[in-house]
């Protein structure tokens, strides 16, 4: 399937019009199906809410071509699983977390940058502190594939921007707990999700890491995509990230 990038139109818009925000999509995953998922999702959120979108595709392996382009984007999206990226690249992304923009992380996003390899190549590096230290969470196993769990809104969060449109409140998700706890203490938890191996597991969450805004959420296996509730979650994650609404 082929991608067209989109061209930032930053430096192309007049002056007196609005820059659309830069949402830049970091995608490299062989076990959810998110590098066919992810970019129409990405690409029809952008239509719908004025984003330009920039798809950084690695194709199940961890090269990402055009990486460049955190250098002017508003927002950045991972979602890649087990990856120890060349070390230059992985540079880039930690410049840019470190920038005070926004990051939205996507379910294997908590071990994105951890590969397994017990020999990584000499160019490569892994980022293990990536889900405590940047998202806040505790990713350290996940609950039986044929349990599914159960996902609920956080009831005092139901006004919150970050679950507009994010209905029914309880859901069932096909996709397997992410054990995630305990996560940061200045994590804002918005959904949870339990099995019968574990209750009330933190699911999405926002945080402020250092100036930059962090959200995440470990929904996104292939059928959360057909959700409308997961789909409208990504938007208002992506639209906080923007810096333009309140969490």
């Amino acid at each position: 399937m082929l991608f067209v990038f989109a061209i930032p139109l930053h430096a192309q818009s007049p002056e007196n019009q609005p820059q659309k925000p830069l949402i830049a999509v970091m995608v490299s995953d062989d076990h959810y199906d998110a590098d066919k998922l992810l970019p129409p999702l990405m690409q029809q959120l952008g239509k719908e809410n004025g984003w330009d979108i920039v798809i950084l595709h690695g194709h199940g392996t961890a090269n990402f071509p055009n990486i460049e382009i955190l250098d002017k984007a508003d927002v950045l999206v991972v979602y890649v699983r087990r990856l120890a990226l060349p070390k230059d690249q992985l540079a880039k992304v930690k410049q840019f977390v470190a920038s005070g923009r926004g990051l939205v992380g996507l379910r294997t996003a908590c071990h994105a940058f951890e590969s397994k390899a017990k020999v990584l190549p000499e160019h490569c590096e892994n980022w293990v502190e990536f889900d405590r230290d940047v998202l806040g969470g505790n990713y350290h196993d996940h609950g039986k594939n044929e349990i599914g769990s159960e996902i609920e809104n956080v009831e005092t969060q139901s006004d919150s921007p970050i679950l507009k449109e994010v209905k029914p409140n309880r859901w069932h998700s096909v996709g397997s707990l992410y054990f995630t706890n305990p996560v940061k203490d200045d994590a804002t938890i918005y959904q949870t999700a339990s099995s019968s191996q574990q209750k009330n597991v933190p699911l999405t969450w926002t945080r402020m890491h250092h100036q930059t805004r962090i959200a995440f959420t470990a929904l996104g296996h292939q059928k959360d995509f057909e959700e409308p509730a997961f789909r409208n979650l990504v938007r208002n994650l992506v639209q906080w990230a923007t810096h333009s609404a309140k969490p």
